[in-house]
């Protein structure tokens, strides 16, 4: 039994430990790749609601710049924070992570891409969540937030109990993902 559970500890440490995130503002292309390869990171998954300037990381050429780095690139626009949510919430960022938790998984396409991102995570490889927040903070950022659902969606998955963000505070749970 103890094997069991210690079989599902490692796999939880892995599966956490193969995502990361990075911010893009205040970058320039050459320290952004390099932060990437610092991390060795195979997948950059763009979870930014709106893709702002500069235009070097705008999604087709941040895709450009990151195939001539052989590093993949995954583009989960509904997993990214709608500017009326951040209004809503303003410098309130515990009301801030609540209303986006509430949209990954009240708003159809967000919940659809926050599965399809869950079915694409391997151990294989290494992946990295970024977005344009001003922001180390993972109190205030969405895609530590999205870090925080995705490993809790895991613990799940590997039948761990407790209350964590998917099952305790959402009526319609992300559907069974194997």
């Amino acid at each position: 039994m103890k094997e069991i559970e210690m079989d599902k500890i490692k796999k939880l440490a892995r599966f956490t430990q193969k995502i990361k995130t990075e911010f893009l503002i205040g970058k320039n292309q050459k320290q952004f790749i390099q932060n990437l390869r610092d991390k060795d990171i195979n997948v950059v998954v763009d979870v930014r609601w709106w893709s702002v300037f500069p235009v070097y990381f705008a999604p087709i050429n941040l895709r450009i710049l990151l195939m001539k780095n052989d590093i993949e690139y995954l583009r989960f626009q509904a997993l990214g924070n709608p500017s009326v949510l951040r209004k809503q919430a303003r410098d309130n960022f515990e009301l801030a992570k609540e209303l986006y938790l509430e949209y990954i998984f009240n708003d159809l396409k967000a919940r659809q891409q926050f599965v399809e991102l869950f079915k694409k995570l391997r151990f294989r490889k290494n992946y990295c969540l970024i977005c344009y927040c001003r922001t180390l903070d993972p109190r205030i950022c969405h895609r530590f937030w999205l870090k925080e659902t995705l490993v809790n969606e895991k613990r799940i998955k590997l039948g761990f109990e407790g209350n964590y963000v998917i099952k305790c505070h959402y009526k319609n749970p992300v559907p069974e993902v194997n």
